[in-house]
């Protein structure tokens, strides 16, 4: 069971070559004790001596073989004999260093990763929040359709609460992150974050911004508010029931037909609640100043986005008085139609000049662009989304201004 050396072969480099081998075969291997392992021999210069004692056969093993096969069950089964230390295989490499069944470890790692993807696919469900979920999810996946080494199954299941919340009227970042998961700061480092602005910036189509403000103006599309001061809504005639610092500010301005750029932390100090029936909304501020300049005081209330809905524009629109008549509309492109069909679903809004007829008597492709991002439906028209693809042009809001005016008048 020995050689004459006995436990001589203790702590040589010979014997810690072959120790070093069959770890990395164990630990490959579930931790079981069976196979070969492959010896290269020659360095240390007597290993070919050791295994010959180990196989207890010298037969094709001398000092000029280059290469031998050792079967682990041997190994085990020299180490264990009283001569040899009397520890097996197992307790021996173990008492060197605790080995890692890195085998198990990968499959509860695959595991996780597989309970966390299903839980975000079911607490996500794209029939409820859009296609572009399951874009995001997509996006995610390795080839085989397992979650992508990449993503930390703590921030997968951090980002999905999260999304699970969207949209908000105004919430900071750390009341969104309490309310998703019970920790203020999930949501101020870390691939949470990075994994939340991804689906975002799906779901307006368009590339996820790297810059302060990109990062702030994509939260806001979601009703998240990162600084209170800078997400804003401008307005035009709206004018509200109380009487307040900020309503007679409001008040004042749509008497004398000016633009009146309200700031999320304004709305928050008090209530707003617009005497109006109807409030028109527009994305682009060329529309409030043709209106501003052409109709004036007389203009019907207008609120302007300036682009995707801020917190301080969801803030806003989640206090109109119950039964207001909410007219809505953006840009013929396909963001356009997304945040549209976010308005119907979100506040039961009407499309305003949103129909196949309005895109294409304002369609000109010399004064046009290519359509960019995700294609979108548009329920409320469904001709309207099958024009759009036909001629594949976006049409900007600023084309329909005479026919906006007349309904504003």
């Amino acid at each position: 069971m020995s050689d004459d050396r006995a436990s001589g072969w203790r702590g040589t480099p010979e014997l810690d070559s072959l120790l070093s081998a069959a770890r990395k075969k164990l630990e490959s291997n579930w931790l079981r004790i069976g196979g070969n392992i492959t010896v290269h021999l020659g360095d240390p210069p007597d290993l070919w001596r050791l295994c010959s004692a180990i196989s207890r056969s010298n037969a094709g093993l001398h000092s000029r073989a280059k290469t031998s096969r050792l079967d682990l069950a041997r190994l085990d089964e020299w180490l264990a004999h009283p001569l040899n230390g009397g520890l097996g295989l197992i307790d021996t490499l173990n008492a060197q260093a605790p080995l890692q069944d890195k085998k198990r470890l990968a499959a509860d790692k695959a595991e996780m990763k597989a309970t966390a993807l299903a839980d975000a696919r079911s607490l996500l469900n794209a029939s409820v929040h859009g296609d572009w979920i399951d874009h995001w999810l997509s996006s995610l996946l390795n080839q085989d359709g397992t979650l992508g080494g990449r993503v930390a199954v703590d921030a997968l299941r951090t980002a999905a609460h999260v999304l699970s919340l969207l949209p908000v009227d105004g919430l900071s970042l750390t009341e969104l992150a309490e309310n998703a998961c019970g920790d203020t700061k999930a949501l101020s480092s870390g691939g949470a974050p990075k994994l939340v602005l991804d689906a975002l910036s799906l779901r307006e189509g368009i590339p996820r911004p790297v810059d302060p403000v990109g990062i702030r103006l994509l939260w806001e599309t979601a009703g998240v508010s990162v600084d209170a001061l800078s997400s804003r809504v401008v307005l035009l005639g709206f004018r509200v029931e109380e009487d307040h610092v900020v309503a007679r500010w409001l008040n004042e301005a749509a008497d004398v037909g000016i633009p009146f750029p309200l700031t999320l932390d304004m709305i928050g100090r008090a209530a707003l609640t617009n005497t109006a029936d109807r409030v028109f909304v527009c994305e682009n501020i060329a529309v409030v100043a043709a209106a501003a300049r052409t109709l004036g005081k007389d203009s019907a209330a207008i609120v302007c986005t300036d682009g995707q809905p801020s917190a301080a524009v969801h803030r806003l629109l989640g206090g109109l008085r119950p039964g207001t008549a909410l007219h809505w509309r953006n840009d013929f492109d396909w963001p356009g139609l997304q945040m549209t069909s976010r308005a119907v679903a979100r506040y039961g809004a009407t499309p305003w000049r949103m129909d196949e007829g309005a895109y294409r008597r304002a369609l000109d492709t010399r004064n046009s662009e290519p359509l960019k991002g995700f294609p979108a439906t548009s329920a409320w028209d469904p001709e309207l989304a099958s024009a759009m693809h036909e001629s594949g042009r976006a049409v900007m809001e600023e084309r329909l201004i005479p026919d906006l005016l007349a309904d504003l008048a």
